[in-house]
């Protein structure tokens, strides 16, 4: 069975230095009550959009907290997956399972406001949806 350590990438991505920060997201969520967000907080009431700056290398560490898979996407640009493996193998969709802890690389190279959710679609209409604003 082929799993994310053991993959890697084509080609060093041409921006290859170190993150100049991180940041940490929880996918959270009620299975009795099928509500999905990240860090505790729906779509419909968060204050703005998780913000990255033009250029910027990031880690984004992503925390399951819940007892589903959750496949999160990210449009408009590359993660990299932090596994072990160099070059890094990119993505754009990442799937966490239950518990699981992921860290990524992104070159934030792409200026505008992007779609960053879970590829269920109820939990994404559910909360478990952010706009990543890049200026």
């Amino acid at each position: 069975v082929l799993v994310y350590g053991d993959l890697i990438g084509a080609h060093p991505w041409p921006d290859d230095g170190e993150p100049e920060r991180d940041i940490e997201l929880h996918l959270t969520g009620n299975m009795e009550k099928y509500m999905w967000s990240f860090d505790g907080v729906k779509y419909t009431e968060v204050n703005g959009p998780v913000e990255f700056h033009h250029g910027e290398r990031l880690r984004l560490i992503m925390v399951n907290d819940t007892m589903m898979d959750h496949p999160i996407h990210l449009h408009g640009m590359w993660m990299e997956l932090e596994n072990g493996q160099y070059p890094r193998p990119r993505k754009h969709t990442i799937s966490l399972k239950p518990s699981e802890v992921v860290s990524l690389q992104i070159s934030a190279d792409a200026p505008g406001s992007w779609a960053f959710h879970c590829h269920l679609l109820y939990h994404m209409k559910a909360g478990m949806f952010r706009v990543v604003r890049v200026r």
